[in-house]
């Protein structure tokens, strides 16, 4: 008996630690976007528009790495717009001025939404229903603001203007701008943040007194009438939007605390009380489908995380509702615990009346605080999660999809394709498909409910699923459909995938000679190849010399540039797909016929007390016909830095005359053929005299330094100076506040010495950015203002 209960309680203990291990198949994972004063997007309302998309993309990009399957896009921050709006102007935040459209024309929105799609993400609009400005007067509202066409419904207290709750129009004005988003866009969702009357120190106090004597509807009370005003409009706009698109969810994130003392220990502002916000409520009368009470506090304390979530849950749960806590992601770098936010997540998986979460905010995710982005792509979020089914809209799945293929797509790449499933018994289809991949054709239902064998979570009837976790293959695929709430259909036809051939090289034909210095490289498209592995070499074995290894390839070319001259190179490619990866390609090899690098001869590198008047010299390059020569005062030969730039030199030497005094110079030499032109020297410098006569130590530096840039702040450029005392690799790149490389200036062996650089700033938006020098194992950051 005492063998039996070791053997129960030892499999238990396994199945619940598997369980932890293996995040759960179903779960919101998401992601606040603020608009409001660029928190997270756009970096600025300056900022070009394709700058502004390529943000998004990569902000989304990056959230998609980590795990979060939804987005909660904030589209209206001050009674203001982020789509294309007939009731509020375009906002501030978006164009730099309230009421101008974007130019180039785009709809952020239906651009967000796409972008989504594209990663099988759900999109929730964001709204503020109440605030008209933040902070009044902070910059010129439009003509069609609420605030100059109806300032009777504003009410300004301090600095800050916001809607009259009270007044039937507003109710109506608020539910009308957001049926408009919610009939025009495909948007998964409608959300609302906490703001609805103003937080202590900006409470309201008698402001409205006179909305209440025109429109008390029975109350005598008018904090129990403030607190219907919220709920009214949160009925009506319940109501609207079942009313055009039933199966879009609505979800509010009010403050953590409902009253204060509730749950018993809880202490702090209440939202009941102090700003007329009663979530309770709005559970009770079945007027949201889901919600986020901001918990952005840790375990412990009078904001404990661990009586708040369960009291929530509970409440929430007795509604027959979703609860999805938020976190404060923003806030793991003041707290003393680095694992402060896995640990919550952990705690709301042991509670089954928690369906998720939500984080404030994304783009905190790129910063990865204390390595926090870390453990949620590597553990806790390390497969693809589908959202929980909301039982109350729809409970009836969707057919499967149909003739489950792997083919050659219109981009040319080889992925999965399959077709739309029948109409469902309900009238719907698939609005989503979850891909899964098994080492095995013996697949079952029960491993669909395995969140390790997702691959992926698709918008669309296609995907390529890139190169599979072992070489040899084949692998499995089977894909089912999604409708718009999450229903899953059985699964698709199971489809084997194996591994492409070998490709067949093509051009520069084995053996070739006198290639030129840009060269493009051909092989043959390998039945359902979806990408390539391309090698180049000096060496035939490729175990070293290797010159590039680049994967990921998607077309059957690639150009290549920045070869040496004169030089034997050996080349092969290699494909994969879903299946597996095939062998390489028996290598081709070709020959360059440009003129190898050249190499300098004198002034010799840091040579000081050079004459103004001077003779530069380098060596005869074989196979050169001509040369050029570039000579400038600053290591990144910008163009205002350049004294000399001349072309066409026969000779092996150079005469400059009336160089700046005692200052340094830099300066390389490339030559060139009809075949092309060969790699620029090593670059070189030396300083010209000094008129003084005075000992110069000026050249060689003491110790290591970045200085601060000058201008700062700049528009466009500015200058970054610093000092190495010895020679070795040095990089110097400028980064964005997400950790993002935007631009490198150095990267290359620099000797001992003084350098400058001018950074050009002409194509990036205003805001902070970070510039880091790192030579060898030392390395210096600081940050500088870009103002445009």
């Amino acid at each position: 008996m005492r063998k039996l209960i070791i053997t129960l309680f030892s499999l238990f203990f396994i199945t619940s630690l598997y369980s932890q291990s293996v995040p759960p198949k179903r779960e919101m994972r998401a992601a606040w976007i603020a608009t409001v004063t660029n928190l997270d997007w756009p970096s600025s309302g300056s900022a070009p528009v394709a700058v502004q998309k390529q943000e998004l993309i990569n902000l989304l990009d990056e959230l998609d790495r980590d795990g979060i399957n939804t987005i909660i896009f904030q589209i209206r921050t001050e009674c203001d717009a982020f789509y294309s709006s007939a009731y509020d102007p375009w906002s501030y935040w978006l164009t730099g001025s309230q009421g101008t459209a974007p130019y180039p024309y785009y709809d952020p929105l239906e651009f967000a939404v796409e972008e989504a799609r594209k990663r099988g993400m759900e999109l929730h609009a964001w709204f503020n229903p109440y605030r008209v400005e933040r902070s009044a007067g902070n910059y010129t509202t439009a003509p069609n603001h609420v605030s100059k066409l109806h300032p009777d419904w504003v009410i300004q207290i301090g600095n800050i203007k916001f809607l009259d709750p009270g007044l039937p129009m507003v109710r109506d004005y608020v539910t009308s701008v957001i049926y408009d988003v919610v009939s025009r866009y495909d948007v998964d969702g409608v959300h609302f943040d906490d703001y609805f009357y103003p937080y202590p120190p900006d409470q309201i106090t008698n402001q409205d007194n006179q909305t209440f004597a025109n429109y008390p509807r029975g109350f005598t009370n008018i904090k129990e009438w403030r607190r219907d005003n919220v709920n009214l409009l949160i009925a009506q706009i319940n109501n609207s939007i079942q009313s055009v698109k039933p199966w879009v969810k609505f979800g509010i994130s009010p403050f953590g605390i409902w009253k204060n003392g509730v749950p018993q220990g809880i202490t702090g502002l209440s939202a009941y009380d102090d700003i007329y916000c009663d979530a309770i409520a709005w559970l009770h009368n079945r007027s949201i489908d889901y919600l986020t009470p901001q918990l952005y506090w840790p375990f412990g304390g009078g904001q404990d995380y661990g009586k708040l979530q369960p009291w929530w849950a509970d409440s929430v749960y007795a509604n027959q509702r979703h609860f999805y806590p938020g976190h404060a992601y923003y806030r793991i770098v003041n707290w003393a615990n680095p694992s402060e936010i896995p640990r919550q997540i952990r705690f709301d998986r042991n509670n089954p009346k928690v369906g998720g979460g939500v984080f404030f905010r994304a783009k905190n995710f790129g910063e990865n605080p204390k390595g926090v982005t870390d453990s949620l792509r590597n553990n806790l979020y390390r497969y693809k999660s589908i959202l929980p089914v909301m039982n109350w809209k729809d409970v009836i799945k969707p057919n499967p999809p149909r003739n489950l293929k792997f083919e050659r797509l219109a981009n040319g790449q080889a992925g999965l394709k399959w077709d739309v499933p029948l109409i469902a018994s309900d009238g719907d289809t698939a609005n989503r498909y979850v891909i899964y991949r098994f080492n095995t054709p013996n697949i079952q239902s029960s491993d669909l409910e395995n969140s390790a064998n997702i691959f992926d979570v698709a918008g669309y009837r296609e995907n390529i699923p890139g190169e599979p976790p072992s070489p040899t293959g084949p692998y499995y695929f089977v894909v089912t459909s999604l409708d718009r709430n999450y229903n899953e259909s059985t699964m698709s036809n199971i489809l084997q995938v194996n591994p492409p051939p070998v490709p067949v090289l093509v051009f520069p034909q084995n053996n070739a000679a006198n290639i030129l210095d840009t060269v493009i490289l051909k092989w043959n498209y390998p039945e359902l190849a979806s990408s390539y592995r391309l090698q180049i070499s000096r060496s035939a074995t490729f175990d070293s010399l290797m010159f590039l290894d680049v994967s990921g390839i998607s077309d059957t070319f690639k150009v290549i540039t920045e070869m040496d001259g004169f030089t034997k190179y050996y080349w092969r490619v290699n494909s994969l797909n879903a299946g597996g990866v095939s062998n390489f390609s028996a290598p081709f090899n070709f020959t360059t016929g440009f003129p190898p690098k050249s190499m300098l001869a004198a002034p010799l590198n840091n040579t000081p007390n050079i004459p103004v008047d001077t003779v530069l010299y380098w060596h005869k390059t074989p196979g050169a016909e001509t040369y050029r020569l570039l000579l400038a005062r600053s290591l990144d030969f910008s163009q205002n830095s350049i004294v000399v730039d001349v072309s066409g030199i026969v000779d092996t030497s150079y005469a400059v005359y009336d160089l700046r005094e005692n200052a340094l110079h830099f300066w390389k030499v490339r030559a060139e053929n009809e075949y092309g032109t060969g790699l620029y020297s090593d670059i070189w410098r030396f300083k010209t005299v000094n008129p003084s006569g005075l000992e110069d130590e000026g050249i060689m530096p003491q110790e290591f330094s970045l200085e601060q840039n000058y201008p700062n702040p700049f528009n466009p450029s500015t200058n970054i100076r610093f000092s190495i005392p010895n020679s070795g690799y040095t990089t110097l790149k400028i980064y964005n506040l997400l950790g993002q490389e935007i631009a490198e200036l150095v990267n290359g062996f620099l000797s001992a010495g003084s350098y400058s650089f001018e950074f050009n700033a002409s194509d990036i938006a205003s805001g902070i950015y970070l510039y880091r020098l790192k030579v060898d194992d030392l390395s210096a950051s600081k940050k500088m203002l870009l103002v445009k």
